[in-house]
């Protein structure tokens, strides 16, 4: 029986350590299409991104990193219907993929545009489908909700980098880095 349970415990502390590279060895994104960019104009966002962003050297990595760690400290998925908009959610702190994902690309925009990137960075909201083993998660579900899922990539245009992210996975399984197929 020890040696039963030593060996689940290993297990599960080889799941936890490499629970990154697992997911992106097994899940891959497709791209389907993309969600326009919602402006932030709510004060108390912008103070937050700002505060956050000050005495850092912002680029590629760092815009991720900022837009991740704010949108995972600002929201708690939900499942049933909740607001897109970024300037609502900061308020509501409740959103499903779609706003955990406008909400950090309107995070990454607003660095982008405030440290005058524009020409070198782009980040972009995504619209995909999840394939296990190269199966199509969706066509399991019948449900509008699970129709397609969200996630977001910044693109170094100049260095050719290129960071892709799930938040909603980001904040409930800590895994900062996706892969999709192109």
């Amino acid at each position: 029986m020890k040696k039963a349970l030593k060996i689940i415990g290993i297990l599960i502390l080889v799941l936890i350590l490499f629970r990154g590279i697992i997911y992106r060895s097994m899940i891959n994104y497709s791209e389907i299409g993309t969600r326009k960019e919602i402006k932030i104009t709510n004060e108390k966002l912008i103070n937050k991104i700002n505060k956050k962003s000050e005495n850092r050297k912002i680029n590629l990595g760092e815009i991720a990193k900022i837009a991740d760690q704010i949108t995972n400290s600002e929201l708690k998925f939900r499942t049933k219907g909740a607001s897109n908009n970024p300037n609502e959610l900061i308020n509501t702190n409740k959103a499903n993929c779609i706003g955990y994902s406008a909400m950090f690309n309107s995070i990454a925009n607003y660095l982008i545009r405030k440290n005058d990137l524009q020409n070198e960075i782009e980040a972009e909201h995504k619209i995909g489908e999840l394939h296990l083993f190269g199966i199509n998660l969706h066509q399991f579900f019948e449900s509008q909700f699970f129709r397609d899922h969200d996630f977001n990539e910044i693109i170094n245009h100049k260095t050719g980098e290129r960071i892709l992210l799930d938040p909603s996975v980001s904040d409930y399984l800590r895994i900062d880095r996706i892969t999709k197929s192109n």
